[in-house]
């Protein structure tokens, strides 16, 4: 069962299809679940113009979804995963429903990508079968699978995952619990550092062709046009609870946010798009609003050369995956490695960021990361091994 038919919850369904697994696909009306239906035979059906799948496969995978708006359709499952709304409560009342209608022995994942799973389970019972199962968008593509343990979770639930992984054809990783667990976390660290710059004096074209040059394919901020930028917007109001104070904040993404440049979809984000084209294009008001914001706070903005921009954001992703690794939450160096090049594009050909790092040289890393933390005090936190 998937509990959802949007983006996420279309592309879970299609790999499930596409594995040879029966699909149950529920929405909350007859009129959303209909959409949903579409939404996966569209997806089935690409892979047919893509020569990745005949026609007689696409039919038969077809045939075995349904697409329904009631949860008692859920009774005879072995595994339900939601994919809905990124918002904890809404999550709850999935599993609340969920619970008292499928078998003890059935397994309850969610999709989340940053909230903690044990208050999405608070209330369900018998929380050895609850897992968090993360994959990434589109996740009938994307290979890479983030196997989330909760402390309760029972060795055989959490094995049953990888072998879902594995029928799936994906790349599974085991991930503890923190606020985006490996992938996440290391990208909301990968784009503050980005922010910092873009406030101490680079421009969004700027950080993006470094990046670029490096062998990522896209920066951030071309990523985050593509993706959109309202959920990492809803993402950072939720944290801004329990935000230290103390720790520099950049604000500009949000100001984008409230006058409606949410990305591509909306014709501009970070930069501004023609009709009918994704190429970005520098967009004046943007770069105006960026040297404006460091001149009210009184920064003295200057030039970073491409390499600059690399070295520095190279060593805060590097930072952040030790201290991962140092906090239990991936259970090794290469795990980070394996997340970042399968889910987030880091060009093989490097070997992930901490191979980067390795082989950079680890006191280069520090050095490099030790002087971002002095410019921006109270705003990092030093790996062991780095300081």
């Amino acid at each position: 069962v998937v509990v959802g038919g949007g983006l996420m919850g279309a592309g879970i369904s299609t790999a499930m299809l596409s594995a040879g697994l029966n699909v149950t696909l529920i929405e909350q009306d007859s009129s959303a679940a209909e959409a949903a239906k579409e939404r996966v035979t569209g997806l089935v059906n690409s892979a047919v113009k893509r020569g990745k799948a005949t026609e007689l496969q696409a039919a038969e995978r077809i045939g075995r979804l349904r697409c329904e708006s009631d949860f008692d359709e859920a009774a005879g499952a072995d595994l339900a995963i939601e994919a809905v709304f990124e918002d904890a409560a809404v999550k709850h009342g999935v599993f609340a429903n969920l619970a008292p209608i499928m078998s003890d022995q059935a397994i309850l994942a969610t999709n989340t990508s940053y909230l903690d799973p044990q208050d999405i389970f608070s209330e369900t019972p018998n929380k050895g079968r609850c897992i968090g199962l993360h994959f990434f968008s589109p996740a009938h593509v994307m290979k890479l699978l983030e196997v989330v343990r909760l402390p309760e979770t029972s060795s055989e639930v959490l094995a049953t995952g990888f072998a879902l992984g594995k029928q799936l054809r994906k790349v599974s990783v085991l991930s503890g619990i923190c606020d985006g667990f490996i992938g996440n976390r290391m990208l909301a660290a990968y784009r503050r550092e980005a922010d910092y710059l873009l406030a101490d004096g680079a421009l969004p074209y700027q950080i993006d062709e470094a990046m670029r040059a490096f062998g990522i394919p896209m920066g951030p901020y071309e990523l985050q046009d593509l993706t959109g930028l309202q959920i990492a917007w809803a993402n950072r109001k939720r944290q801004s609870k329990t935000r230290n104070p103390a720790e520099r904040y950049v604000p500009i993404a949000d100001q984008l946010c409230e006058m409606e440049r949410f990305g591509q979809r909306s014709g501009k984000g970070w930069y501004r798009y023609a009709e009918g084209n994704r190429a970005p294009q520098r967009d004046p008001k943007v770069e105006a609003l960026i040297e404006s914001y460091s001149l009210k706070i009184g920064i003295s903005r200057r030039a970073f050369t491409g390499e600059e921009i690399s070295e520095r954001v190279m060593a805060v992703l590097a930072n952040e995956g030790v201290r991962i690794v140092e906090e239990g939450i991936a259970e090794s160096d290469a795990a980070d490695d394996v997340v970042q090049m399968h889910g987030y594009g880091f060009p093989r050909w490097r070997g992930g960021p901490m191979q980067h790092a390795k082989e950079s040289g680890w006191e280069e890393t520090a050095r490099i990361m030790r002087e971002v933390a002095a410019e921006n005090p109270d705003s990092w936190t030093l790996a062991e091994r780095l300081a």
